[in-house]
């Protein structure tokens, strides 16, 4: 059996436990001083003595996390997500120092002691934090798939911040338990039918699974506990909130995916406005392949099978993994609609006779690395985003490689 810290123990001869947090099913959480720094920080380790995980799926897991974290920190962080501070191992177990939420309560602590929130707007205001944390996740390609109360914290200026990645991301999308995919946290009403009932289904999770689970959070405010179905009206479940919310959590938990809100994004957008009705589209017309499809502003556009989570559009690569797994995102803004390039190996844009490259900071990093250049003949760096019309051309990879879609606004 693994060793177990107690408070009191010094990690790593820095990180000092001063209490016991709490714990799940694939991790422990303890209060800590940073010797370093006096700060207060939160480290966490694998739960191997109370959990009913095998220890190899109880690792696993916890890497989740770890990669998870890493990535989000590589990524700038969000101020509405939990921030890694460092990665330890101390006596051949590994821990990780992350942030410490001051004056937090979990969100079923919140309505245990204080009851339902009965005003609309900070529920709304929750639900607009929520869902920009969610889209900042889904630009990284980040699905969170574990959204529910106790993975949440709620600071007193009523600001939200997530906690527990360990099923965020690394997951095979089929939810075949083969792969592993088989802990105890992916069941309850907060989870869609598509990821609840993965290895009985085929239906895809993406960026609307975590709409369902916001939408089912947002109910949770307003009325104190969530019944086991789909397509809830606050209203028919006793709840008193302004007509649009109402609307908008109906719409947001829909057992179809395809009837809620196509990603985070569009969901924060619909809050922000205090209107449900889904927002202006556009499309994309594969031009090899002969197929349409309709984007919405958050959409993303990634290669079909690529390890991680999957893209709103997902297509098959012709010439193997050239195609990321998420691609390019369409965001719109002011009746604008923008490509945004999220690949390693760039898009091209042709507007009117010419080509121009679109790449972003990673893919910029792993070509400088490489020694390759990527400027233009000017030597001039290309844009990471760019604004797209009717009629623009949009080819990823490179012009000759063969996937080329046709933007148009509708």
């Amino acid at each position: 059996m693994p060793w177990e810290p107690e408070p009191g123990d010094t990690i790593a001869g820095r990180y000092e436990l001063q209490e016991f947090l709490g714990k799940g099913g694939f991790a422990k959480a303890y209060k800590a001083l940073d010797r370093d720094t006096g700060d207060t920080v939160v480290l966490k380790h694998p739960n191997y003595t109370e959990s009913q995980n095998d220890e190899s799926v109880i690792e696993e897991y916890f890497e989740k996390e770890a990669e998870s974290l890493e990535r989000i920190a590589a990524a700038g962080g969000h101020e509405n997500v939990m921030d890694l501070y460092d990665k330890v191992r101390f006596r051949d177990v590994p821990f990780l120092v992350v942030e410490l939420v001051e004056g937090g309560l979990e969100l079923d602590e919140v309505i245990d002691k204080h009851g339902p929130i009965a005003d609309s707007e900070q529920v709304r205001q929750i639900g607009i934090d929520l869902a920009d944390a969610m889209g900042f996740l889904h630009e990284n390609e980040i699905v969170y798939r574990d959204l529910k109360p106790e993975n949440v914290m709620l600071k007193p200026d009523i600001t939200p911040t997530l906690i527990d990645f360990n099923t965020a991301t690394g997951f095979d999308s089929t939810g075949d338990p083969s792969t592993g995919n088989q802990g105890t946290t992916i069941l309850g009403p907060f989870k869609p039918r598509e990821v609840a009932e993965a290895s009985r289904t085929d239906v895809r999770q993406g960026p609307w699974s975590d709409v369902y689970s916001i939408g089912k959070i947002l109910l949770f405010l307003l009325k104190g506990s969530v019944p086991k179905k789909d397509g809830v009206n606050p209203h028919d479940f006793g709840a008193d909130c302004d007509d649009y919310l109402a609307e908008i959590v109906e719409r947001a938990t829909q057992s179809d995916y395809r009837h809620r809100y196509r990603n985070a994004t569009v969901l924060r957008d619909v809050l922000e406005e205090k209107d449900p009705s889904p927002p202006s589209k556009a499309s994309i017309r594969y031009i090899q392949a002969g197929k349409q499809f309709t984007v919405e502003p958050g959409d993303t556009v990634g290669r079909e099978g690529a390890n991680g989570p999957p893209a709103s559009i997902t297509i098959d690569d012709p010439q193997g993994e050239y195609i990321s797994s998420v691609q390019v995102q369409f965001e719109a803004e002011g009746g604008e609609w923008y490509l945004v390039d999220r690949s390693l190996n760039g898009t091209f844009v042709q507007q009117g006779s010419g080509w121009q490259r679109v790449l972003c900071g990673a893919g910029r990093d792993r070509l400088k690395e490489k020694g390759e250049d990527y400027t233009d003949r000017h030597g001039n760096e290309p844009p990471e985003s760019i604004r797209v019309a009717d009629g623009d051309l949009i080819s990823l990879v490179h012009p000759t490689y063969g996937v080329t879609f046709e933007f148009k606004a509708e």
